[in-house]
């Protein structure tokens, strides 16, 4: 079966891509979106995943790194607008703090930070461990006494996925794209354009093609070569909270936790958010010892249909009934999802460089921060894609897709030191 020539298709409808295809509409009236839904039943489901499926990712304005601070602002400055023209609200501007212990090194670094990038003091502020008076605004958090607290104001909180991904699409459709709920198994690029197949035989021509598959961008013989990417297996808990319950911590902010455990570390949690099922539910992941790094689709599949996420559950579930002590929970769930790592530690937004005929694009690696960022990035792919235009003060180098593990000079977190330490195994 062959369909009509479009001039770009975007395989793959998660974060990035929808974000790609409603910008690529900006341009072109011949843009469709290729991608499966979410799965009914992950446990039966024999296809490709996505890791959007959530309610809750944080969300924040500033960073101490200059390039995800530069997404993160232009991403944060498009909400209102999405929101408005989808009638979709996905944005929660109810803050974020990072508890930390710092040394005296650190702590004043983080303070030539704030004074540099907030001045005027409206939207960040360091409490130091000796002051607790963070405290009176947060009263149901608690944190060791030896840890300071950064706090980020609004816009910063956090972003429903879900609904993100679906404020995209419904402008991305109100714009023209043809949006095509399929998986595809197949794409081969030639000097004249590119053949996109799915799994239902259907065939899609475009002049270019965007791969925005996330973790499963190495399967299914997309690329005509891999990409150098590192897949590691993420563990989340979903904590049931009665409806009064939510309503009290309705000014809890998105918070980021450097605890102190031999089990977990790197904690994020997100507040009382209502889930598809009608409860509320508080959020907590974190990297854990239990985490895996699946090499091969069968291993990415059999994580997301099966994977042992509630050997990690006791160690979260301390820790979320440390943070939150006097919150009395219901049921506690362990879920997953695959976090996409590049060697530079930045989103892949290329050319591909093995196809020789200049079809294939990719935007791919979040590498654990590409979801409230994502607009952005599908911006960035979207330009370099039609007429290869990029975002003003963004460098290029840690985008591109040749770069290889061990050339990154980004200040690494844990979970990426341990994904290059994988690589050298």
């Amino acid at each position: 079966m062959q369909s009509a020539h479009y001039e770009y298709i975007v395989v793959g409808n998660g974060l990035m891509g929808s974000a790609a295809a409603r910008y690529l509409s900006q341009w072109s009236d011949r843009v469709a979106l290729i991608g499966p839904g979410e799965p009914a039943d992950h446990s039966r489901h024999n296809g490709v995943f996505s890791s959007h499926y959530d309610e809750g990712r944080l969300a924040h304005k500033h960073s101490q790194d200059p390039i995800w601070s530069a997404i993160s602002h232009e991403a944060v400055r498009t909400y209102p607008t999405l929101q408005a023209q989808s009638g979709v609200q996905f944005h929660g501007p109810v803050g974020r703090v990072i508890a930390n212990r710092l040394t005296a090194e650190e702590r004043q670094r983080l303070l030539d930070w704030i004074a540099a990038v907030d001045p005027v003091g409206k939207e960040l502020r360091l409490y130091d461990a000796t002051d607790r008076s963070w405290q009176q605004r947060f009263p149901f958090l608690d944190f060791p006494e030896d840890y300071s607290l950064l706090h980020e104001l609004a816009p910063a909180g956090y972003v429903n996925p879900r609904a993100m991904l679906r404020a995209q699409n419904i402008v991305a459709q109100q714009q023209g794209v043809t949006l095509i709920e399929q998986q595809v198994t197949d794409i081969q690029a030639s000097a004249t354009g590119a053949v996109v197949t799915t799994a239902a035989g259907e065939q899609h021509q475009a002049a270019k093609v965007l791969i925005a598959t996330g973790a499963f961008t190495n399967f299914y013989g997309l690329l005509p070569k891999p990409l150098p990417l590192l897949l590691k297996t993420e563990t989340m808990i979903w904590a049931d909270v009665a409806p009064d319950t939510a309503a009290r911590l309705q000014t809890m902010p998105g918070v980021g936790y450097n605890i102190d455990d031999p089990d977990i570390d790197d904690i994020y949690m997100a507040p009382p958010l209502r889930y598809p099922d009608g409860q509320y539910k508080i959020k907590l992941g974190c990297n854990t010892k239990g985490e895996l790094w699946p090499a091969t689709l069968a291993e990415a599949q059999a994580w997301f249909q099966r994977g042992d996420s509630d050997c990690d559950k006791p160690a979260m579930e301390r820790a979320l009934k440390r943070i939150l002590p006097e919150v009395v929970f219901g049921k506690i769930t362990s879920h997953r999802c695959i976090v996409t790592y590049t060697p530079s530690g930045y989103p892949m937004i290329d050319r591909v460089p093995s196809d020789e005929h200049g079809r294939l694009f990719v935007a791919t690696g979040g590498n654990g921060s590409g979801a409230a960022g994502s607009d952005t990035l599908g911006k960035l792919a979207a330009g370099l894609l039609h007429d290869g235009r990029w975002i003003d003060g963004l460098p290029r180098e840690p985008f591109l897709a040749t770069n290889q593990w061990g050339q990154s000079t980004k200040v690494l977190t844990k979970a990426q030191t341990r994904a290059l330490e994988k690589m050298y195994q």
